[in-house]
């Protein structure tokens, strides 16, 4: 579940918890640790930033990320066509995070517009920001050529090497998305 929240300073913040009886389910958390891993990483500002992690008394996990106000790419695209200048405006910071990932040696692998918020933006002359998020089933390079597992994505968005568990998922596979 995701919460609003204000954190002590005044910052609106968003609260992502893991329940205590998804605990039990070690892929869950591993997926988990891993979103926070990664977005704890990775500083650009089209990349919801994640600010701490821990785990609760009551054995739920938690991940403060930053708070965004907007709404999913899917629900701007589903209003109708995007004039192409908008359309680019956005692939353009979209590339510019992955870019950022990538340099870091972290694939996505699971880009789709649910997972891409376009947000009010905070810059002069700019009418929106582009947020990539949910790092949940990222994986670093390395650790994806040298570990195979099972296909994991949302098919539609998916490359074609990453629905071959024997295939290395790699930055390619993020690109494909975006396309």
């Amino acid at each position: 579940s995701v919460y609003a929240a204000t954190h002590r300073n005044g910052k609106q913040v968003a609260i992502k918890v893991l329940h205590p009886e998804m605990t039990r389910l070690p892929e869950v958390v591993a997926r988990f640790e891993r979103e926070a891993m990664a977005a704890a990483h990775i500083d650009h500002p089209n990349v919801a930033a994640a600010t701490d992690f821990g785990k609760l008394e009551d054995g739920s996990f938690f991940l403060v990320l930053e708070y965004i106000e907007g709404k999913p790419l899917r629900d701007v695209v589903a209003q109708g066509r995007l004039e192409p200048s908008r359309a680019l405006r956005i692939l353009r910071q979209i590339a510019s995070a992955l870019s950022r990932t990538h340099s870091l040696g972290i694939v996505h692998r699971d880009l789709k517009p649910e997972n891409v918020f376009v947000a009010q933006s905070k810059r002069l002359g700019s009418p929106f920001m582009i947020k990539v998020l949910d790092f949940g089933i990222a994986k670093l390079v390395d650790e994806a050529r040298s570990t195979k597992t099972a296909a994991v994505g949302t098919p539609l968005w998916m490359a074609p090497e990453q629905t071959e568990a024997s295939s290395d998922v790699l930055p390619a596979s993020d690109v494909w998305a975006i396309g």
